[in-house]
């Protein structure tokens, strides 16, 4: 019947007409009634109900079409679950399937039984909408999908003439696996071919290979094609990640650079400081790149100061660290810097950024600014007494009692739902990104809806109630406390219950405090995420990048830039007993921090992997301060004192500055770092605002001074290169600034506009 159901169409001698006829007759009788009564069940009966139609003996040695295994991955691999097609939110064209056909059993419902089962015609299946659209035999907006030969037709018209049918008993997917997943292709427009295994529940595995759907994560440096063949582009490294029903996984390929072979006496240059720059090493030699050298101790100064404690280094400071001929002399000024207060208030001001501590979130007026005051002094005297990270997230996680009386409290209070605090607490501390999951599976993540509702079920223990005074509230555990999952996809209507992620749930009415074990499963040495993503922090904070980025959405889809090297500083940070300073320490010592920011030849275009040092913007508020320290000027902060400086400041206050340069907003999750981004409206303001003007021009101001000190042009262009770009001017730059000066009507004049073309420059403006 198949043969006879693939070549009927319109038009064709009235004895198929007959034939026809009497197919329906038959139908009517058997398989109508039968359909009908099925869809008067629910869906979970009738998508094992639906009758099938008898076929030739010749083709009993085809296997059974099966929906997800045969079906269900065509929607996925031609764009059919699109967001811009039949998987946005809503549908399209009355078809709404899951995204990505992340959860395909949910898809059988809607193209069988949905707008009346008009989709699929049982009597003549290639007159079926669902086969007719796709291969462009009637109009689509979707346009041509496959042709109506192609192996994806067949198949569809195959499983339609079975009946269309799916069972709860069809094996599911259980894993993905990429073969191979590491490889090197050695020159440019090379290729290999990858192979994709499915695992199923029944334990069958099948080569899918061709039905899975590729994307490169850097198209620049490795292409691939929908078949999943890579083809190298240029040097560097990149995951090719593969998706099939849902589940994905990914290789990772290396493409070292084939021209001008870096030499054993180029890379012996770069003397490790210690085991993170062997890690950064053995990836550069892996890639044929040789590193920047060592930067200068002027550079380094300048570097370290911004890095620690959010100032420049005065001019005396430059000239003793340069006339310093100690060989640990970099090492001793980490150490002294890091033990300054400044560095408290600097690494306060990232970590309240990380928690969101805004008045907004906390009640807004006097009493939101009590609770984020006090949260703020709990995280400063956290950091002061440099305390195990491990054993602050364990006391935040567990914080009970008045938010107007113990900081960390308010922790919960900045979100109030138990998904918000979920999502909170898995990006900020876990490096988990799991907003997505609320409504559908990623397309590049393992989480599902049930792993996040799952996951929220801990913080629904969290009990709110009113305090004594206006707006106070009380953190407390309430052990009844319960989230029903209400994921469009998964378990919905189902109590949740506390789930780790990736791990076990808890036993249905666990006796013990739920949180307490939340917050000894985070901060486990064995957790398989909470190190990782600490230190993968810490280091995006001095180099502008994470070891893998973005540094809150780390995936096994994913890969670190430098293999290794992430698990050895989580290894390290652990035996170190959650010690932050220690690994900052770490990092500010190795060589690979203290490389150049000057590219060589091998390294122009590397963007990830540390051969050289990537220049970044300062954050905003250690920029105002290094404004306000050149020029001699400070600034009000609302309430605070004159004079107090911007890294200081407890909470947000209203600066358009510091909006301008891209503060954190401390509101949303997607929002925690700040804004690195050079604009034009900052370059602007920087060179030609009477904000920035008016300081230079100050009569209290540090130009002023140094004219009242009777410094002739020379000394004057040496001091001010000193206190703006730490390094003494070239012979080139001090005799044009002298001849500018010089010339110009009035030497004050002549001053500030040096003083003014200094700090608009990206020496100044740049941690380089």
């Amino acid at each position: 019947m198949r043969r006879i159901l693939r070549t009927t169409a319109r038009g064709q001698p009235i004895s198929h007409l007959i034939h026809r006829v009497a197919v329906f007759a038959v139908a009517f009788l058997f398989v109508i009634p039968f359909t009908a009564q099925a869809n008067t069940t629910d869906s979970a009966n009738t998508s094992s109900t639906i009758t099938t139609f008898e076929t030739d003996e010749d083709d009993e040695s085809e296997p059974a079409v099966k929906f997800l295994k045969d079906v269900a991955p065509i929607l996925d691999k031609h764009g059919c679950s699109t967001g811009m097609c039949h998987g946005k939110f809503g549908g399209q064209g009355g078809l709404n399937l899951s995204l990505l056909t992340l959860n395909p059993e949910s898809d059988y419902e809607p193209i069988v039984h949905h707008s009346r089962g008009r989709r699929i015609n049982l009597l003549e299946p290639d007159q079926s909408l669902f086969f007719l659209k796709p291969t462009g035999q009637i109009a689509h907006e979707g346009g041509l999908r496959f042709d109506p030969s192609s192996v994806e037709a067949l198949t569809i018209l195959r499983w339609i003439e079975a009946g269309a049918p799916f069972s709860n008993d069809e094996p599911r997917l259980r894993k993905l696996e990429v073969q191979p997943n590491s490889f090197v292709l050695s020159n440019v427009g090379e290729t290999a071919q990858l192979k994709v295994l499915a695992y199923f529940s029944d334990g069958s595995i099948e080569d899918v290979t061709e039905k899975a759907v590729y994307e490169s994560k850097d198209g620049p440096v490795a292409e691939v094609s929908a078949t999943g063949e890579v083809t190298s582009v240029r040097w560097g490294g990149t995951a090719v990640i593969a998706r099939f029903l849902g589940v994905v996984t990914a290789s990772f390929v290396t493409i070292p650079r084939a021209e001008s072979v870096v030499s054993e006496t180029q890379r012996e240059e770069f003397i490790p400081n210690n085991f993170i720059d062997e890690f950064v090493l053995a990836k550069l030699k892996k890639l044929n790149v040789r590193p920047s050298p060592l930067i200068s101790d002027g550079t380094f100064i300048r570097r370290v100061y911004l890095d620690t404690v959010g100032r420049l280094p005065t001019p005396e400071e430059v000239k003793a660290f340069l006339a310093d001929t100690h060989p640990n002399k970099r090492a001793n000024l980490i150490d002294m810097l890091l033990d300054t207060q400044e560095w408290v208030d600097l690494r306060t001001l990232k970590l309240a950024d990380m928690l969101r501590i805004h008045p907004r979130g906390l009640g807004n007026g006097a009493f939101g600014e009590r609770g984020a005051t006090l949260f703020h002094e709990w995280v400063r005297e956290a950091v002061a007494k440099n305390r195990p990270y491990d054993e602050v997230v364990r006391e935040l996680i567990t914080a009970r009692g008045s938010t107007y009386q113990h900081g960390p409290t308010n922790y919960y209070r900045i979100e109030q739902q138990p998904a918000g605090r979920a999502e909170t607490t898995a990006q900020v501390f876990l490096g988990i990104r799991l907003s997505c999951a609320r409504c559908h599976k990623h397309p590049f993540d393992q989480w599902t809806t049930d792993d996040y509702w799952n996951f929220a079920a801990f913080t629904g223990k969290v009990g709110v109630r009113g305090g004594e005074l206006y707006n106070e509230q009380v953190i407390y555990y309430n052990p009844t406390g319960r989230v029903i999952n209400q994921s469009v996809q998964g378990n919905r209507g189902e109590v949740a219950l506390p789930t780790f992620l990736g791990g076990e749930s808890l036993e249905p009415n666990y006796p013990g405090d739920v949180l307490q074990v939340l917050a000894d499963w985070m901060t486990s040495s064995t957790n398989p995420y909470f190190a990782k993503a600490t230190v993968n922090r810490i280091w995006s904070q001095y180099f502008g990048r994470g070891i893998v980025d973005p540094v809150d959405d780390m995936r096994a889809t994913t890969p670190p830039s430098v293999e290794g090297l992430l698990d050895a500083l989580a290894a390290d940070f652990v035996q170190g007993g959650f010690d932050t300073k220690h690994i900052i320490r770490r990092i500010l010592n190795s060589r690979t921090y203290q490389l150049s920011a000057e590219p060589n030849e091998t390294n122009r275009l590397d963007d990830r992997f540390f051969s050289r040092f990537y220049p970044r913007p300062m954050v905003a508020q250690v920029l105002l301060d290094v404004l306000n320290d050149v020029t001699g000027t400070k600034e009000k902060y609302g309430r605070y004192p004159i004079g107090t400086r911007s890294v200081e400041l407890p909470l947000p206050v209203s600066s358009r500055f510091l909006s301008l340069y891209g503060r954190s907003s401390r509101e949303f999750l997607g929002d925690l770092d700040p804004k690195l981004e050079p604009t034009l409206t900052q370059a602007l303001h920087m060179i030609n605002s009477n904000y920035v003007h008016k300081k230079l021009k100050s009569p209290g101001g540090s130009l002023s001074r140094l004219l009242r000190a009777e410094l002739d042009n020379q000394e004057l262009v040496i001091e001010l290169y000193l206190s703006t770009l730490s390094r003494f001017p070239t012979d080139t730059e001090l005799e044009t600034a002298e001849t500018y000066i010089a010339e110009s009507p009035e030497r004050r004049s002549g001053s500030e506009d040096l003083l003014w073309a200094l700090i608009s420059s990206r020496s100044f403006l740049f941690i380089q």
